[in-house]
C-alpha cells in the first residue's frame, strides 16, 4: 500500500536561516519509510503510532567521539546544558508531534490514546553551514537508538549510513 512521505511543511516554520531545508527533506524522506516499514511489520488496531521530531542545538562531543560510519560523524548524543548531562537523549530546541494512520501523517498538539508507539528523532541544527549530519532516532518501544547518517554530496542531501545496516541491509534514498 503506497502511503505519503511526510511533509516538509509540519517542520518549515520552526526552521531558521542557519537549516537547510532540503537535508530536513531527506531525512524526513528517510525517516518517513522506516517508520512506515516498521508500521506495516508491527501494527495493530490497539496502538496509536506518532513521530516526534525536532531540532537538537546541543550535541556532546567531548574528546572529539565519533561515529565512525561512512567518513565519520560527531556522535549524536545530547547534553542538557552546563547544568549537567542529559539521560542521553538530544534535548530538543522545539518538536512537532505527527500521528500515522496507516495512509496518511497529520499533526497533533499531543499524543493521545494510553497504548502509543512513539518514534523520537533528533535532527541537528545549522545543517545550512554543517555539510553533514548524524540523525538520532529512538522508538518507544524498544529503547534502541538508530543513527542515520547524510551528506551534502554534489548539492544532493543523501543519507550514507544507518547504525542498523548490520541487521536491516543497506538504507535506499527515497529520492
Amino acid at each position: 500500500m503506497a502511503t505519503e512521505l511526510i511533509s516538509l511543511n509540519c517542520v518549515l516554520d520552526h526552521l531558521t536561516p542557519q537549516d537547510d531545508p532540503e537535508a530536513w527533506r531527506a531525512i524526513l524522506d528517510v525517516i518517513s519509510e522506516e517508520f512506515e516499514e516498521r508500521y506495516w511489520k508491527d501494527a495493530t488496531r490497539e496502538e496509536s503510532w506518532f513521530l516526534r521530531i525536532g531540532a537538537c542545538s546541543h550535541w556532546w562531543r567531548p574528546h572529539q567521539s565519533r561515529w565512525t560510519a561512512a567518513g565519520g560523524f560527531a556522535w549524536p548524543t545530547g547534553y542538557k546544558g552546563a547544568a549537567g548531562w542529559s539521560n542521553g537523549l538530544p534535548e530538543f530546541d522545539w518538536s512537532v508531534i505527527l500521528c500515522f494512520d496507516g495512509e496518511r501523517w497529520r499533526q497533533v498538539a499531543k499524543f493521545s490514546t494510553k497504548k502509543q508507539i512513539v518514534l523520537r528523532v533528533a535532527v541537528p541544527t545549522r545543517t545550512a553551514r554543517h555539510k553533514q549530519a548524524a540523525v538520532h532516532s529512538v522508538w518507544s518501544t524498544s529503547h534502541q537508538f538508530t543513527l542515520y547518517g547524510f551528506r551534502h554530496i554534489d548539492g544532493i542531501w543523501t543519507c550514507v549510513a544507518a547504525s542498523d545496516e548490520h541487521k536491516q541491509g543497506r538504507i535506499i534514498n527515497v529520492r
